[in-house]
């Protein structure tokens, strides 16, 4: 349930900091061949996808408290 329509702005700004570590891990990739490289941007992606839905977790319940 998403009373307060956050929803699609958290998906958005979660799958635009994923593409951007995974971009720099592939462009890194690309440049250096070291697929540790790669594997760590890859999980940074991950990371910043579930901190930013994390956020938005804390951004709702604070609208909640707020009403």
């Amino acid at each position: 349930m998403d009373r307060h329509r956050t929803g699609k702005i958290s998906n958005l700004l979660a799958i635009i900091a994923s593409a951007f570590f995974a971009a720099v891990g592939i462009a890194g990739y690309q440049r250096t061949e070291d697929v540790r490289q790669l594997l760590l941007f890859v999980a940074l992606a991950a990371l910043a996808f579930g901190v930013v839905k994390l956020a938005f977790y804390g951004i709702n319940r604070l609208l909640d408290k707020i009403e």
